[in-house]
């Protein structure tokens, strides 16, 4: 059994535990490449950005577990870098002023409060909700249009190397039902959102958090989203987005049955510093 996983948290953001311990799961796990890429540091007090201050250390300690477990797993730095339409360039900056390895692109915040505090959408289902009525006025449509919206708009102006969790604002629907998944209008936002992917030469990730979390049914993108990647073409990766080093490879084998019913026969990887694109089974990369 052979895997890799490019969405990983540690102690320096919301996740825990010391980069080694993660490692050291990581090799158990049978992960032959493993990727850091705690939450970017933010203009706003949050509970689980990265403090800039930290970063220094943070890749200090990249270095020395990709030094002392040279020839056992292959390790890479990264930041998980939130989109803001207001800042220009945001995921370009940190990726070439941290030499980065590569970089996620994601979009958990949309518009802000009367104070000016950016709405986190995938958070506590009260915020969900203060968000909805307050800036929104309970149209959840506009919300998804917003959300989506920020989407291309990073697509085209700031890409990344990895699309993170393309439709994962629909978590809230565990909670209780805000939209219809179903909804015509609404497959048409993922589908025109991968439309413009297909162009920019990213690579989706499929997320397998919600999964093992309990937080959702399937996969970030789901099936809907899944069909739309594998129509248009767009290379995927798989991550478990993992907060802890027991999630480095949650649910991943029951993704990897889907995904190959759907027709994918290759994931992403890093190789040798390089992204390739490999065959995969249910039991692995074919490394």
């Amino acid at each position: 059994m052979t895997w890799t996983n490019y969405h990983n948290h540690c102690k320096y953001c919301d996740g825990v535990e010391e980069i080694e311990t993660h490692v050291q799961q990581g090799i158990i796990e049978g992960v032959v490449s493993l990727g850091f890429s705690s939450h970017s540091p933010v203009s706003f007090e949050n509970k689980w950005s990265m403090k800039e201050k930290d970063i220094p250390a943070y890749l200090k300690d990249i270095q020395a577990a990709g030094e002392k477990y040279f020839g056992q797993i292959e390790i890479y730095k990264s930041l998980e870098i939130d989109y803001f339409p207001q800042q220009s360039g945001v995921i370009k900056k940190w990726v070439d002023n941290l030499d980065l390895d590569y970089s996620i692109g994601s979009v958990h915040f949309v518009d802000a409060f009367e104070d000016g505090m950016p709405w986190e959408i995938d958070g506590p289902l009260m915020t969900f909700e203060k968000g909805l009525e307050e800036i929104f006025g309970n149209d959840i449509r506009k919300v998804l249009e917003k959300y989506f919206e920020y989407t291309v708009q990073m697509l085209e102006k700031d890409c990344p190397t990895i699309l993170g969790h393309l439709d994962k604002i629909k978590m809230q629907n565990h909670h209780r039902l805000f939209f219809d998944e179903n909804a015509t209008w609404y497959q048409d936002l993922v589908k025109q959102a991968l439309e413009v992917a297909a162009k920019s030469g990213v690579i989706a990730e499929v997320n397998t958090r919600g999964l093992y979390k309990k937080r959702a049914s399937e996969t970030y993108p789901g099936e809907l989203g899944l069909r739309l990647l594998k129509k248009f073409g767009i290379p995927i990766c798989l991550n478990s987005d993992a907060h802890q080093s027991k999630e480095i490879i949650g649910e991943y084998k029951n993704t990897a049955v889907l995904l190959k019913h759907l027709g994918f026969k290759e994931l992403m990887v890093l190789k040798n510093n390089s992204w390739q694109a490999m065959p995969f089974d249910v039991n692995g990369i074919h490394w």
